[in-house]
């Protein structure tokens, strides 16, 4: 006994046969709604002789024929009526919600003159402690912070320096205090204009107070991801408060500052400042600072920091030169650090 699986793979076989066959065959489609397929073998006058596998040759009158499909032409449209199944439709075009380019804050906008708000940098202290022989003590701090607007930015930096010797008749060797503002002003993709304030005490060293204004123009060397490098020139003028006659002092400045990140944890930052007396090419002075932080976590890392102080020209027998290196914990605060 036949399976009726096998009966029915049979008719689907005969079915997709004729399928084909009929694809391959020209048609006559007859005015009453009937269809003949086979081979058109003749064309003469009225007549349209039709050549079929059932029926042999047959002579069909023209004024009964509605129309005449050949081969060729159906295989055309049946290749056509597939290439349009298997078109994906084209989708429906979905509006995207256009992104938000979120411009910095006014600098000095927002509650309080957003004094208190948008401030990026760091603090860092260091500690060093020492007895018996030696009974000496020091500690380091410093702060550098800025705020950026759309056009302009703001930073403000400090740095201390203290020093004890407890075995001396004077304990408090040094205690000096610098640091200042600067505010810059974009002109255009590379330069910028900057004000800048700049003070400096250290009273066991005779200096009770120098303050110096300034302005000029500074120039973006490199700018990108990783690194940043800006040079400055301009001037400025120095008022110092000392022991013996106070001066006032027209100074011309350059410096340059440097930020650079090595990798996810390890980052460079550098500044530096140069005074010269433009009254007296013999007076002049520099500020030198250099920190390399690693960071432990997102907001701790430990920080080595070289700085020097000079003066060409100091007051007394206070020395020319303070250099110093510290190292210690460093807090970063806001989105960039």
């Amino acid at each position: 006994m036949i399976s009726p699986k096998i009966i029915a793979a049979i008719l689907l076989l005969s079915l997709f046969a004729a399928e084909v066959q009929a694809i391959f065959n020209d048609e006559v489609k007859l005015k009453n709604g009937d269809r003949l397929s086979g081979k058109i073998v003749a064309r003469e006058g009225e007549t349209i002789t039709l050549e079929t596998d059932y029926a042999g040759k047959v002579t069909i009158d023209a004024k009964f024929v509605d129309s005449v499909t050949e081969a060729e032409a159906k295989a055309a449209e049946t290749e056509k009526a597939s290439k349009a199944v298997s078109t994906p439709l084209p989708k429906t075009a979905v509006a995207e919600k256009p992104v938000e380019r979120k411009e910095p804050p006014r600098l000095f906008g927002g509650e309080m003159f957003g004094l208190f708000t948008g401030w990026e940098g760091n603090a860092a202290v260091g500690f060093n402690f020492t007895t018996g022989n030696s009974r000496t003590s020091q500690m380091t701090t410093g702060l550098r912070a800025t705020k950026t607007g759309t056009k302009d930015k703001l930073t403000v930096y400090s740095r201390s320096l203290w020093n004890s010797n407890r075995n001396a008749t004077v304990s408090t060797t040094q205690n000096a205090v610098w640091g200042g503002a600067r505010y810059d002003r974009r002109l255009s993709e590379k330069t910028f204009g900057f004000i800048s304030y700049d003070f400096e005490r250290d009273r066991p060293r005779k200096l009770y107070f120098r303050s110096v204004p300034g302005g000029g123009l500074g120039h973006h060397l490199i700018k990108n991801d990783r690194t940043e490098l800006d040079v400055l020139v301009g001037g400025g003028w120095n008022r110092t408060w000392q022991v013996g006659p106070n001066t006032d002092t027209p100074e011309a400045l350059a410096g340059n500052t440097l930020k650079h990140r090595f990798n996810g944890r390890l980052r460079l930052q550098q500044a530096f400042s140069f005074y010269q007396n433009v009254t007296d090419r013999n007076e002049f002075r520099f500020i030198f600072d250099s920190s390399m932080t690693v960071d432990i976590t997102k907001k701790i890392g430990w920080q080595f920091t070289v700085g020097n102080r000079f003066n060409n020209n100091p007051t007394g027998t206070t020395k020319r030169n303070d250099f110093f290196f510290t190292t210690g914990m460093r807090w970063n605060f806001g989105k960039k650090n």
